[in-house]
This record gives C-alpha cells, sequence and structure tokens, in this order.
C-alpha cells in the first residue's frame, strides 16, 4: 500500500482507508485535487465537504461533487470497499477524478444543441410563413384573373334581378325567389372581393401613422351590437396602452381586427369574456384578442390561415383569418394563435411601431 503514493495517475487521485475510514494511503494526484499535501491526507478522514459516507460497509458510492475550496470545480467520485484475500472488507477505496472541462464541454454542447433546437424552430416557422405568404400569393393571383369574369357575370345576374324585381313585385312568391338569388349573387361578389384582397400587391404609399389603441377600441366598440343581437353574454374587457401607433392602413386593420373579433364572439355558445389590448413592446405594437370559447385543436390550429378553410360550414367562406394574414404581411407584420381546445384562443397581430 505505501507504493501508491508514488503512483503518478494524471486523472484519478486515489485514496485507501481502513475499516474506520482513516486515510491510510493517497496518491500524489489525490492531493492536488484536494488541494492540500499528502501528509496532511494521509491519518485523516475525508473532509466535511463530502457529505455522504457508506451507511454500509459493503456500500457503493458514486457522485458528483462541487468542492467548495474552488468555485467551480466538479469532481467524480468513486467509493467502493477493498476485500482481503478470504474476503473480508480490510477497508475502502475512495477514485476522484476532475471531470470539470468535460462538465463545461457537456454544458457548452447542451446549450449549443438548445441553440440549434431554437433555430430550427424558427427555420420551420419561416418556412411555414413562406408557404403561406405563397400560397396567398398564387390565390390572389389567380383571383385577379378570374374576378373579372366573375363580376361581369355576377353584373349581369344582378341587372337582371333589379329588372325582375321591378317587373313582378306583386307577386310575392317569386319576389322572394328573386330575393333569394340577389343575395347569393351578392354573397359571390363579397368572396371575390374577399379573393382580390387577399392576394392585392403591397403598395405603403398611402400608409399613415394610425393610434392602433383607439382603432381597437372604435372597432370593439362597434362590434358590441352585434353580440348582443345574437342574445350571448358577453363581457368586453380593454386594456390600451397609449402611443402605440402604426403606419397602415387603416380601413386593412379595421377589417383584419373585425375579423378576429368576430371569430372570437363565434367561439363563445352563450356566455363568455373577450379581451382587446394593445402593448408596445419595444419596436413592435401587439394587438391581443383572447376568448375563453371553444377553442382549437392543434390540426385546426394548423389549418386556421389556408384560404377556405371554415369550421362553420357553409355559414363561413374560410376567408376571414386568411385576409387577417395577408393584411399583417402587407403591414410586415405577423398574426400568431394560441389555442387551446375547450379553453379559449388567443389571437396577437403584431406590427412594426411607428417611428
Amino acid at each position: 500500500m505505501q507504493d501508491l503514493q508514488f503512483l503518478e495517475s494524471p486523472e484519478r487521485g486515489v485514496l485507501l482507508m481502513d475499516v474506520n475510514y482513516v486515510i491510510r494511503c493517497a496518491n500524489p494526484r489525490a492531493a492536488e485535487i484536494f488541494n492540500t499535501k499528502l501528509d496532511q491526507l494521509i491519518g485523516f478522514t475525508l473532509p466535511d465537504w463530502i457529505k455522504t459516507r457508506p451507511q454500509n460497509p459493503k456500500d457503493t458510492i458514486e457522485e458528483v461533487l462541487y468542492p467548495d475550496y474552488k468555485v467551480g470545480m466538479v469532481l467524480h467520485r468513486y467509493s467502493g470497499p477493498v476485500y482481503g484475500a478470504s474476503g473480508e472488507i480490510t477497508g475502502r477505496i475512495e477514485l476522484y477524478s476532475d471531470i470539470t472541462a468535460r462538465r463545461r464541454l457537456e454544458t457548452e454542447i447542451l446549450e449549443r444543441n438548445r441553440q440549434l433546437a431554437e433555430l430550427n424552430k424558427r427555420l420551420q416557422k419561416a418556412q411555414e410563413e413562406l408557404l403561406r405568404s405563397e400560397r396567398l400569393r398564387t390565390l390572389g393571383e389567380m383571383a385577379a384573373g378570374i374576378a373579372h369574369d366573375i363580376n361581369n357575370a355576377l353584373g349581369i345576374v344582378l341587372g337582371n334581378v333589379q329588372l325582375a324585381k321591378r317587373l313582378l313585385k306583386d307577386n310575392p312568391g317569386v319576389s322572394k325567389c328573386i330575393d333569394s338569388i340577389e343575395l347569393a349573387a351578392r354573397d359571390a361578389a363579397e368572396t371575390v372581393r374577399k379573393l382580390k384582397e387577399i392576394g392585392k400587391p403591397v403598395d405603403r404609399s398611402h400608409y399613415r401613422p394610425l393610434d392602433l389603441s383607439k382603432l381597437a377600441e372604435s372597432v370593439a366598440t362597434a362590434a358590441i351590437p352585434t353580440w348582443q343581437e345574437s342574445g350571448k353574454q358577453i363581457e368586453l374587457i380593454t386594456e390600451f396602452e397609449p402611443d402605440c401607433t402604426v403606419n397602415g392602413d387603416e380601413a386593412e386593420l379595421r377589417e383584419a381586427l373585425t375579423n378576429i373579433l368576430f371569430n372570437a364572439v363565434q367561439a363563445i355558445k352563450e356566455h363568455g369574456t373577450i379581451k382587446v389590448a394593445t402593448k408596445c413592446n419595444g419596436n413592435e405594437v401587439l394587438l391581443t384578442v383572447a376568448d375563453n370559447g371553444i377553442g382549437m385543436n392543434d390540426e385546426i390550429k394548423k389549418r386556421v390561415f389556408d384560404p377556405f378553410f371554415t369550421t362553420r360550414g357553409s355559414a363561413g367562406t374560410g376567408l376571414g383569418m386568411s385576409m387577417v394574414a395577408a393584411i399583417a404581411m402587407r403591414h410586415e407584420g405577423k398574426v400568431a394563435i394560441e389555442s387551446e381546445e375547450g379553453k379559449g384562443t388567443v389571437v396577437v397581430l403584431r406590427l412594426p411601431k411607428a417611428e
């Protein structure tokens, strides 16, 4: 055992203890790791900062230690029994390895992995936004190509409807049918208009500074009669910060907020709460609409910005949130949705703050 003190192990400190856990032998590396001298180890028990001691002579201990004498140092400790030739326990052996550099490398690798995961998440989100933008652009080009012809046809239908209404005004049964034709034609014309809006090219020359808080307050106030007529009991909560100014088209931003707000109303069955808020966040202005309605599952959330996707059947066109996304992009902003089925939905419109 005495020869152990001359072992030049570059990695491990080695201690041999008797059955009373008194150190009887140690190598120079152990003295280095414990920041002391060999003669201050031999004949003594383990220092107090090593808390874990064997409860039974046969116990094996393996742990990571953080010595109090050197900030940032990390040690790996192995402690186990030593057996004699006849199988009896004659003492313990303690092995200590300085794993500070390895732990630092592991921490760096974990941090790099976290950064890569975050970067991959951002890249995936950017790809999704790019695909969404491309779908909207393609849809807009298609709409622009056919809108003229469709509007011409609808113009002929509506013109003849007006003529028929005058000629058959004394025939209530026929007039009712004609009214239905007129309503369907006007709905079709509105759908074409929305399609053209989605793919409208970006022209910011007419943009002007707008107080988003005042605009949001105006839209929210105007929407109250709509849900009152539906019989729903909805509490409207507003939190508007001052000086939330953006550059934009007032009519477009009003339409975007109206679509978001009406979706929130439709998500509430009988009674609930809708919160509309604005907040200045650095170089951004955040417009948030939150409801405690039925919420959305993950599948619906993935498709909510897809043109013509709707959960309302024939009652919806599926263009509302597509228009919101298109308006946000034209204003160099983004729209995001957080939703949980049965708990509600939060829609956040992020727009650049006006300088």
